[in-house]
């Protein structure tokens, strides 16, 4: 009998030791996404968050819904919006976020189906009268985010005469902290992030305005390797019931708040 229940555990420990590599040996196995974040990041999309010293926002919630996080583990690098077309034409990276309109080379990638829609407004810390038009504000200044193309306004950002200034500036909480200053006129953001950054207590006894139109309007996609059309037609199956369960709608939520401008003083 001693030796029956010796043996009885020495096969147990066997199954236990067999069934916890299998796990371990599947979770090696799972392929990895290398993505090249346009660091800081840009609330909601992706952002870098100092409390939980990680990455968040609508494309991590994405990657990590059912539909996805069975199939791959997303590693996140941080990079900027041109040297992330290098690295994906090294191979150096898989996947970032971006618009094809923002690319230099367009026709060397894969792009998924739309992740959102990416609406830019002009902003102010003073009411627009009407919209927002560049040849009626030459001589005026717009905060910029450094790096970002802008192509609506960049005929007049070139000018030499009767051009607009262009403030550049290393993320929208500090655009936004430059034209509360009133370092420049305007701010030129796109509505998701006026709104997760604007609405910040930080911004309490400032105004903003938006204009009562629309700048710029393109797609967000996530911009692929070229060989990689498997991990296309997966991130478009994923992103298909991402958006039609609402799950986008939510995290833009979280991410980006419900509040609607104008935006007054506390």
């Amino acid at each position: 009998m001693p030796i029956f229940h010796f043996l009885s555990k020495v096969l147990c420990s066997f199954l236990c030791l067999a069934t916890f590599q299998s796990f371990a040996n599947s979770k090696v196995q799972v392929p990895s996404i290398r993505f090249a974040v346009n660091t800081p990041g840009s609330p909601p999309y992706l952002y870098y968050d100092e409390n939980s010293k990680r990455y968040q926002g609508i494309v991590v919630d994405f990657f990590n819904s059912d539909e996805m996080s069975n199939q791959f583990r997303v590693v996140y690098l941080d990079s900027n919006r041109a040297r992330s077309e290098d690295l994906l034409t090294s191979s150096s990276v898989d996947v970032f976020l971006s618009s094809p309109n923002w690319l230099s080379k367009p026709n060397e990638f894969l792009f998924s189906e739309k992740l959102i829609a990416h609406n830019s407004y002009i902003y102010s810390t003073t009411n627009f009268e009407g919209p927002f038009v560049p040849e009626e504000n030459v001589s005026s200044s717009i905060c910029t985010r450094y790096g970002f193309v802008y192509p609506v306004l960049t005929e007049y950002f070139d000018r030499e005469e009767n051009n607009i200034g262009r403030v550049d500036s290393s993320s929208q909480f500090t655009m936004t902290m430059m034209l509360s200053r009133g370092r420049c006129d305007f701010a030129i953001l796109n509505e998701h992030n006026a709104r997760s950054v604007m609405f910040n207590e930080t911004f309490c006894s400032t105004a903003f305005y938006q204009s009562p139109n629309v700048i710029s309007q393109v797609s967000l996609v996530f911009v692929i390797r070229s060989d990689l059309t498997s991990l296309k037609d997966k991130i478009d199956i994923a992103l298909k019931h991402f958006v039609e369960s609402g799950q986008r709608q939510l995290s833009l939520e979280r991410h980006s708040g419900v509040n609607q401008f104008p935006k007054v003083k506390c």
